[in-house]
């Protein structure tokens, strides 16, 4: 049976953030054809996961670091920014790496026909030489990130600080992707943006999506009640710059056509900035809830404000197949496919997204259909199990292909 070290600084997570979601599913499809050696930070607290996996190696820095997350931190060490090589995220890694990194080096575990790397944070990990391929998944591109948040940061400094990370982000990319046998992107334009002109880069990158549980979000009747709904990780910077420009500057006019909407704020860990939201007339924010269902059934209209990103926004997806429409920014629905006006409402200034959220607030001749065509392409589109599937496919492929010219030697 092919044996796989899955290798992540999250633990996979159906309930978790969108990346801890997105591993437990592809990590459940592929421990039906192999044996899986999972290497992460502890503790696994999905029970699927735990028992899809023949053995967990617990690599816990044991220093908090994920209270010092890249997307919390920004560039709050100037020196390190600007004396380091390597992009943020990769350096924000670095305890979390480190012990990995050990964890892997350990004799009694070495043994594996695969090993698979979450994140760009544990790139470096990649050995020079090796005897089994090695596929990197970028679940965003840091390069990407960095150049979008540049663009709508209001400080000089930090506009310069994150263009230079971005700069450097893009050439660690590339040179990490050139090291590792596949890499996976989320979505096309990420693919696109990594390879550029590099033909033989781009053959060697599949685009596995994101997808969406779409049995556990079963759809129900639009509610009539004015209540929008922000789902995500709230400690992540793409989030909390959504959920805070969204309620500064969408929200003041939503509540003008509709004095009595009701905005709830739903996810992880939010920071300082988003739970002050809660103060603000009609917004309610909801930390770690152990499920979002029953607020996205609570709403009558989701909101996807994400003006930072790369990849693609579960939080879009989960809305889709809970049969809510959705209003979301270009960025925050890339790589979905999206068809506007049918499947959602694309908006990018403060002012057209309050519009569509307003017009669907009070419209159910646009809001019923709009949720009928987003269901519909979460079911065909973004079902797990298919992409699942895909995903224990081609890798099951790249193990075999890689024995059979092993076992075939030197041409």
């Amino acid at each position: 049976m092919l044996t796989v070290a899955w290798v992540s600084p999250f633990a996979p997570d159906r309930s978790g953030g969108g990346g801890q979601i997105r591993q437990a599913h592809l990590l459940l499809a592929l421990a039906r054809q192999a044996s899986i050696r999972l290497v992460c930070p502890g503790p696994i607290t999905d029970p699927a996961v735990a028992e899809a996996v023949t053995a967990v190696v617990d690599a816990s820095p044991g220093d908090g670091w994920r209270d010092r997350h890249p997307w919390r931190r920004r560039v709050a060490d100037v020196a390190a920014a600007l004396g380091s090589r390597r992009p943020m995220e990769v350096r924000a890694f670095a305890p979390v790496r480190r012990s990995v990194g050990a964890a892997l080096a350990d004799p009694a575990g070495q043994a594996a026909d695969l090993v698979l790397v979450e994140f760009a944070g544990l790139a470096p990990l990649v050995p020079p030489a090796r005897s089994v391929p090695w596929v990197l998944t970028l679940h965003n591109l840091p390069s990407r990130m960095a150049a979008q948040q540049a663009a709508v940061m209001p400080r000089r400094r930090q506009r310069w600080l994150l263009r230079r990370d971005a700069r450097i982000a893009g050439a660690f990319e590339r040179q990490m992707a050139a090291r590792f046998d596949a890499v996976i992107t989320t979505t096309a334009e990420d693919a696109a943006a990594l390879a550029g002109a590099d033909e033989a880069l781009a053959s060697r990158i599949l685009v596995m999506p994101n997808g969406t549980d779409v049995d556990r979000l079963a759809p129900s009747p639009v509610p009539t009640a004015a209540r929008v709904v922000f789902t995500g990780a709230l400690y992540t910077t793409p989030n909390v710059d959504g959920a805070t420009w969204f309620c500064h500057h969408v929200l003041p006019a939503i509540r003008e056509a509709q004095p009595a909407v009701e905005v709830d704020i739903v996810g992880a860990r939010p920071t300082a900035a988003v739970s002050q939201l809660g103060r603000l007339p009609g917004v309610s924010v909801h930390p770690d809830v152990a499920d979002i269902a029953p607020f996205l059934a609570a709403a009558r209209v989701a909101v996807v404000p994400i003006r930072v990103g790369s990849g693609s926004r579960l939080k879009a997806l989960e809305a889709m197949a809970a049969g809510r429409p959705v209003v979301g920014t270009t960025v925050g629905l890339e790589g979905l496919g999206i068809v506007p006006g049918v499947e959602a409402l694309v908006a990018d200034d403060a002012a057209a997204f309050a519009a569509a959220v307003v017009r669907l607030l009070g419209d159910d001749d646009v809001a019923g259909p709009l949720a009928q065509a987003g269901r519909v392409a979460a079911e065909q589109r973004f079902a797990w199990p298919a992409i699942a599937d895909q995903f224990a496919a081609a890798m099951v492929e790249i193990a075999e292909r890689s024995a059979a010219g092993a076992a075939a030697g030197p041409a």
